[in-house]
């Protein structure tokens, strides 16, 4: 049953907003939640106050896992609460008002509002919906020509915790520029959640020296160094406390464990049930399509993906024993319009794979897997290069609009004409 507003204008901007999410995803022109979100707030520019009355609020932010750790959250969260969130990855503040336009109750002390922040949107969307929890993951370089550099983004955080004492923070101690963003809070639980990507915490947020990283440990001479966690990971098993709690995990890869880790760190907060919240996670098989595999050309196809370096190192943990992977770039305003972090990700470890490239940037990525030593070949349509491939299990790997592209393909949502439509409702979201 649909919330009752007071407001006439809010009342307006919501159905108007639902009307245009239920056309574009009839039309197959994505999940149907920022161009919707950005009508809403054209008409009631408040709305994101109006429509979170009421509900308690926890946020989840950090440069990758931010669509994964949220889903598991909400799976978790869901022992105990209605959760209403914006699972399909919306993350700017028209995803997150479109997200509250669907809430279907109003004053319940059993609702939780649970949403995924872009990380340079974190603090304005903090102001506004006061949250009672901020969990964050990592921070590392992505989209420099949208998102400010890690350092800049870890102090406009550091700077928001600081001045927010009702907040509570959940946040990952092994990443040097999340403590230096947390450490002020009045109140962290530190979770030992893992660093792969090392490369952007290097020298010191707090004097600039190096920091010396350890197995399990990092410190500065200045006297920066590591919390010590609270929630810990010991295999598949989450340690919090005196307590042992069981992920039997469905999603791939060790990283999804180091996230369910973060999520029951936020089931926590919210006083839910740790040992129900794990075994939820442990049900979640795929997010936003993401991780599953799909049959294609006779191919099985599991899903990844990936936008910059940081996350590349995750995902080859997660292609496993795939002797074939395709590799999707496209440069598009949704990911980014310079490929350049191309040349920061290790490709060299595809050695032994046969691999594909694919994508509007397949050439770019062609002279980067040659510089890397990679044999490969090339086809731009995605479809094309997974019915290239010699094996029966691929792993396809995409940043995010080559990902959605090989989304609609595989659903049959594409047409001669919708492309082009898709590219114009992409330039009325940003």
């Amino acid at each position: 049953m649909r919330i009752k507003y007071d407001s006439m204008r809010i009342r307006f901007a919501v159905r108007i907003s639902l009307s245009v999410s239920f056309l574009l995803r009839r039309l197959g022109l994505g999940e149907g939640a920022t161009l919707p979100g950005r009508i809403l707030l054209g008409i009631a520019p408040n709305a994101i106050n109006e429509l979170s009355e009421g509900l308690r609020v926890i946020l989840v932010s950090g440069t990758n896992a931010k669509t994964t750790t949220t889903a598991l959250a909400k799976a978790g969260l869901q022992a105990r609460y209605s959760v209403v969130s914006n699972v399909t990855g919306a993350n700017m503040r028209e995803g997150i008002a479109f997200s509250l336009a669907q809430r279907s109750s109003r004053h319940s002390g059993d609702e939780i509002g649970l949403f995924e922040v872009d990380e340079s949107y974190l603090p304005s969307i903090g102001q506004a919906l006061s949250p009672k929890v901020v969990a964050l993951l990592n921070l590392s370089r992505d989209q420099l020509d949208r998102v400010s550099e890690t350092r800049m983004t870890s102090i406009k955080w550091r700077n928001y915790l600081a001045g927010s004492p009702n907040i509570s923070v959940v946040a990952n101690c092994d990443d040097p520029l999340i403590v230096f963003s947390a450490e002020k809070a009045s109140d962290v639980i530190w979770v030992a959640a893992g660093l792969n990507f090392k490369f952007d915490a290097r020298s010191c947020p707090n004097c600039g020296a190096e920091i010396r990283f350890s197995a399990d440990d990092w410190l500065c001479d200045c006297g920066f160094r590591r919390p010590d966690p609270r929630i810990s990971l010991v295999q598949n098993f989450v340690e919090i406390d005196d307590r042992r709690i069981e992920l039997d995990m469905q999603l791939p890869g060790r990283c999804n464990v180091a996230n369910a880790a973060v999520a029951l760190g936020v089931c926590l907060q919210a006083g839910v049930d740790l040992e129900d919240a794990a075994v939820r996670m442990s049900k979640v098989d795929e997010v936003a399509g993401r991780y599953r595999r799909i049959s294609i050309t006779g191919h099985q196809v599991r899903m990844l993906l990936t936008k910059n370096p940081a996350g590349w190192l995750e995902v080859f943990d997660m292609i496993g024993a795939d002797r074939s992977v395709v590799v999707g770039i496209n440069s598009r305003i949704a990911d980014g319009k310079d490929p350049s972090w191309l040349w920061d990700v290790p490709f060299e470890m595809l050695k032994g794979k046969e691999v594909i490239a694919s994508g509007e940037r397949a050439y770019d990525l062609s002279v980067r897997l040659r510089y890397a030593g990679i044999d490969h070949r090339l086809a731009k349509d995605p479809l094309e290069a997974v019915g290239l491939c010699s094996h029966g299990e691929v792993s396809f790997v995409g940043n995010y609009t080559s990902f959605q592209d090989l989304r609609r393909m595989i659903e049959g949502n594409d047409t001669k004409f919708l492309p082009q439509l898709r590219q114009l409702v992409g330039r009325f979201s940003q």
